[in-house]
């Protein structure tokens, strides 16, 4: 009898992994559309050193899940871009600008000295942001000129 009972728990607890892992075989994968994006940032009218410029989709949940992905890129000498592999979704996106700058402290943290950096654009293009572009199939140029 002990032994019809454990190959009996075994064999639920089988069915219920299978179960979970084929995700019961009635959800799917949602599918968006991504798109090369390539373009330049200047700040206070000067091309931005450097950075990290983030696409980050605005669109409406579905089924609970958002229907895109963030893509991302450094900004180096003012210009970034962003292969289609890695691009951008396709619609209206909502776009952070990061640059860090170096204050010239420094603190000890265990035997490493680690420089303290510090946010030189406003929030309003990061934390903040109220910069948004429509992404279009293809390949896109957007351009971003912070004040």
């Amino acid at each position: 009898m002990r032994q019809l009972i454990n190959n009996f728990s075994t064999m639920l607890c089988s069915s219920l992994l299978c179960l979970v892992l084929a995700g019961c075989g009635g959800s799917k994968k949602l599918e968006f559309q991504q798109a090369a994006v390539k373009g330049a940032v200047s700040y206070k009218g000067a091309p931005l050193e450097t950075g990290l410029i983030r696409f980050i989709p605005d669109t409406k949940p579905v089924k609970g899940q958002v229907a895109g992905k963030m893509a991302f890129a450094n900004i180096e000498r003012g210009t970034y871009s962003i292969p289609v592999e890695r691009g951008a979704t396709v619609g209206v996106n909502r776009i952070e600008i990061i640059s860090n700058r170096e204050t010239g402290k420094a603190t000890q943290i265990e035997n490493s000295l680690v420089k303290e950096v510090t946010q030189i654009l406003p929030a309003k293009y990061n934390t903040e942001s109220t910069l948004s572009v429509d992404v279009k199939p293809g390949e896109n140029t957007q351009d971003f000129n912070l004040d």
